[in-house]
């Protein structure tokens, strides 16, 4: 029988991606076109993920049913058995609801960073970097941290840590598209969470919250000795290397496609509240659901995404604590709202016929 709770899931997560596009493209900000093929690049990406995720699966399977001893079924009769009973489970909903998920919403937050949050200016880093300095007793964050650990090759891991977030941000989306049914709560908790990080925490706070980040300080507020030398360490940490950093090509790129009048993926700049720690908050919490080891190894991973947020200068150390805060409860709402799908749905009482 069709799970309905999977459906409601999935009615849920679209509802809310759909209704953020259609506010991103009717703020008339946003060219149809240079939408278009934003999201077609990322439907041809997340597909093509998604297959390879797909071909995992099944070799999973394969082996999983393996005959023994020369006694099983054949690998057609596994295929086939197990495309009936995910057709009976849900009509495929599950399956393809996470790929168009995060196409979707991938263009549509790069749309409204580029077009519609610059609206919003950058008139919060001063603030930010107040606090910042209170919290660290007086010192910039960043300096403090360039102080504990200044080695050039400490700094290149700490670079290609932070850098290589893309892949758990992509491929945990689209691992949920192949997990078994008895995953639903954890599958579709994070997957809503997901959603409210980047229309919540990304979209909304962003424009409630605007700033540039310590990268972008003088560019947009003004010189400040408080962030003079950011750059120039990390200079001279690549330079030492030979390595190119990922953070000073990519801010870099930033600032030149900067009120730039189309679509770029990965363009945009926006600091406070850090979707990069807020996801990997996530990460964490999601991990730890499925296994207590591995949540310990995701929440390291969560530190290190926002000592490197703070270290590389993308963020305010203020940001990231806004984001965990943020994503903690975020996924206390988005775990009430399981427990409704997970309510049996009510069915109709029948009327008695009368002549």
């Amino acid at each position: 029988m069709r799970e309905n709770r999977e459906v409601r899931a999935a009615e849920a997560g679209a509802l809310i991606v759909a209704v953020y596009t259609i506010l991103v493209l009717s703020s008339g900000m946003v060219a149809l076109a240079d939408f278009a093929t934003l999201l077609g690049f990322y439907l041809q990406a997340s597909f093509s993920l998604w297959l390879i995720m797909g071909f995992v699966a099944l070799v999973v399977t394969l082996y999983r049913n393996r005959p023994v001893n020369g006694v099983g079924p054949g690998p057609v009769a596994v295929v086939v058995r197990a495309i009936a009973a995910r057709w009976e489970r849900d009509r495929f909903v599950s399956m393809f609801w996470p790929p168009l998920l995060f196409a979707t919403l991938m263009a549509s937050f790069n749309a409204f960073k580029q077009m519609v949050l610059p609206a919003a200016g950058f008139r919060f880093d001063p603030l930010f970097a107040a606090l910042d300095r209170m919290l660290f007793l007086g010192n910039d964050p960043w300096r403090a941290m360039h102080s504990a650990i200044g080695s050039p090759n400490a700094v290149l891991v700490i670079d290609r840590a932070y850098h290589g977030w893309f892949l758990p941000m992509a491929f945990g989306v689209l691992m949920c598209a192949w997990l078994p049914a008895s995953t639903y709560r954890l599958r579709n908790q994070y997957l809503l969470s997901y959603v409210a990080i980047w229309i919540g925490i990304g979209s909304v706070l962003a424009f409630l919250l605007p700033s540039a980040g310590p990268c972008f300080y003088e560019h947009f507020v003004g010189p400040s000795a408080h962030f003079a030398g950011l750059a120039r360490d990390l200079q001279a940490a690549q330079a030492a290397t030979g390595a190119q950093l990922a953070t000073l090509s990519n801010q870099e790129g930033l600032l030149r496609l900067f009120g730039g009048t189309g679509l770029q993926v990965g363009a945009g700049i926006s600091a406070m509240p850090s979707v990069h720690n807020g996801l990997a908050v996530l990460f964490a919490i999601a991990a730890y659901r499925a296994n207590k080891w591995l949540g310990y190894g995701f929440g390291a991973y969560a530190v290190l995404i926002w000592f490197g947020s703070v270290y590389l200068g993308w963020h305010y150390a203020i940001d990231g604590f806004v984001s965990a805060g943020s994503t903690f409860a975020i996924w206390r709402v988005t775990g009430r709202l399981m427990n409704r799908f997970e309510a049996p749905s009510a069915e109709p009482e029948s009327e008695p016929v009368t002549a």
